[in-house]
């Protein structure tokens, strides 16, 4: 049985376990899945995920976790408020869809809801930001569909596959999300 922390109707956000690791390598090594991305630069070995996976895991600054379907045996990605900010109340959302059949199911805009409200009822968050390359129309439609606002663009942000791409920033503020919405139940 897998330790579950979050979960509706179609996704389930859990812990990582230990054979997730091979998993996330296959993802961060195909130029598909992160296409869109700040990975993807150079090939990552297991060894390397493994760490990149236990440092973020290991800050209390971060809420990392893996995404199952409902439909799937198995994991389909993973998503995390970084970068918690207990002063400001704030933090940053990120989230990888690695299985690419489940690409455009609407399981982006599932996760940022589930994770969204997580922040705010349970973290008592006042913010959260996120940011995504302007060719991604996909998760830009997602993010709005989840209530996020578009703040600003970061012009020639982001490098890759020989050429600039300008980087999205949006967020949604604490009385956004309540406003007309109920609250996390777990």
């Amino acid at each position: 049985m897998r330790n579950v922390f979050l979960s509706n109707d179609k996704i389930s956000l859990r812990c990582f376990e230990s054979d997730d690791v091979s998993l996330i390598t296959k993802w961060l090594n195909d130029a598909d899945v992160t296409r869109f991305m700040f990975y993807g630069q150079k090939p990552m070995t297991e060894e390397q995920v493994g760490e990149l996976i236990n440092s973020q895991l290991g800050s209390d600054k971060n809420v990392v976790l893996m995404i199952d379907s409902c439909e799937s045996p198995s994991a389909i990605g993973f998503c995390g408020l970084y970068d918690i900010h207990p002063t400001a109340r704030k933090a940053e959302f990120r989230i990888l869809i690695g299985d690419k059949n489940c690409w455009g199911r609407g399981y982006g805009t599932e996760v940022t809801k589930l994770l969204t409200a997580y922040g705010f009822d349970r973290l008592n968050l006042h913010k959260i930001w996120l940011g995504f390359t302007s060719e991604n129309i996909s998760a830009g439609k997602a993010y709005k569909k989840s209530g996020y606002t578009e703040e600003g663009i970061l012009r020639d942000d982001i490098y890759r596959n020989g050429r600039y791409y300008d980087t999205v920033r949006m967020s949604i503020l604490r009385e956004e999300f309540y406003r007309g919405k109920t609250s996390f139940t777990p």
